[in-house]
């Protein structure tokens, strides 16, 4: 192999995954936009979004570097009963609050919807954990790129470079006509983005505070089912067939105020430049790099 691409990719690590996560998810999922709604572009989809780790995992053997190591981030799971209990509690703390503003300030809820199926819950946090957010991108934004990020930036700069990127990553799901992201409107679209900052500095405290990115996964997935608990009125959403943008827009800065309320908490509390970043035993994934 070329030894100047190799020491392009030792100098930069980040550039170099963020490359090839883009080339490979992006190449795979494009030819969906082409195709009726089948089991076939959901499938090429899904093949796609596994760019991060694949990605993640060709850097770090290019740079000579211990895939195992890295991969072991995934099955780290004795971090102390406290993060367990962030990582499936705080999505629903956000979504309980937001409830309350919500029906303080007479958003569209209809506290009537709150019998969600346990079951249909269930489905979509193993969704959630193992094919939309988790397995196939945490191992790769938090488990490769933030650590070579935390040293140079801080931890808070790291986690917001982490989620530009991650938020672009998605560019292609919204010209994919199937996809959820497709759908959304000027106002969804405003608030989706900086819901993936907001979430990426929620998931690089868990992830900074642990070394695992199973705990991110769980917190991740946790955060797209929680989704499912927020009782919203669809009567008060859609009027005769058309998106209500004014009371899209009252959800979405609600939410959005909320998590920002939770980002403040953790920046207030923990620093800027650490969100309580610590060297984790066991680790190889704590460097500096761009």
């Amino acid at each position: 192999m070329d030894e100047s691409r190799l020491s392009w990719v030792d100098a930069h690590p980040v550039a170099s995954f963020a490359i090839g996560a883009y080339v490979y998810t992006w190449v795979v999922s494009s030819p969906a936009f082409f195709m009726e709604e089948s089991w076939t572009p959901w499938l090429l989809i899904y093949l796609g979004s596994f760019g991060p780790p694949i990605s993640a995992a060709v850097v770090t053997w290019l740079q000579g570097e211990s895939v195992r190591a890295w991969a072991r981030q995934i099955g780290r799971w004795r971090v102390g009963w406290p993060w367990w209990l962030a990582a499936f509690g705080v999505p629903v703390a956000i979504v309980v609050v937001t409830t309350g503003l919500l029906v303080v300030i007479g958003g569209p809820v209809d506290l009537a919807q709150l019998s969600a199926s346990p079951v249909l819950v269930a489905v979509i946090f193993v969704f959630g954990l193992t094919v939309s957010g988790g397995l196939n991108e945490e191992p790769g934004w938090r488990g490769f790129a933030q650590p070579y990020l935390n040293d140079r930036y801080g931890a808070l700069t790291a986690s917001l470079i982490v989620g530009v990127v991650w938020a672009g990553w998605h560019l292609p799901y919204f010209f994919i006509p199937i996809t959820p992201h497709s759908s959304f409107t000027p106002v969804n679209q405003a608030g989706w983005f900086l819901g993936i900052l907001l979430l990426s500095v929620i998931l690089a405290w868990a992830y900074n505070n642990t070394g695992s990115v199973l705990v991110v996964m769980v917190l991740h997935a946790m955060v797209n089912t929680a989704d499912v608990l927020l009782p919203l009125a669809p009567d008060q959403l859609v009027r005769d067939g058309f998106i209500v943008e004014s009371a899209v827009a009252t959800v979405t800065v609600t939410q959005l105020t909320v998590q920002a309320a939770v980002v403040v908490a953790v920046v207030a509390y923990f620093g800027r430049r650490s969100l309580a970043r610590r060297e984790i035993p066991g680790s190889a994934y704590v460097r500096g790099g761009d």
